[in-house]
């Protein structure tokens, strides 16, 4: 998926409740995507830094936004490609 589809897709709706961070499923646990880098080779990965915040809504579409012709991944011990989402209590789950 591309950063510019992400950001279309949950900036599409109007109704949307406010968005509490962005997060990554390990089993039953939801784990909270804290930053975002571009890798060696143009992709923004999203991934994990311990004791630190989910990231804001703010600076989610911020990113998105300045990297909108990257594709997407997450960092869980290796890359992962984000193919789609869903939205859950104002989670959002990659």
């Amino acid at each position: 998926m591309k950063a510019k589809v992400l950001l279309n897709q949950l900036s599409a709706n109007p109704f949307h409740e406010k968005y509490k961070g962005i997060y990554s499923q390990v089993g039953s646990t939801l784990v909270p995507l804290t930053t975002a880098k571009v890798d060696a080779e143009g992709n923004l990965i999203f991934f994990r830094q311990h004791r630190k915040t989910p990231m804001t809504e703010k600076t989610l579409f911020s990113l998105l936004l300045l990297h909108k012709n990257k594709h997407l991944y997450c960092w869980n011990s290796r890359k992962i490609a984000i193919y789609g989402y869903r939205v859950e209590n104002g989670k959002i789950i990659v």
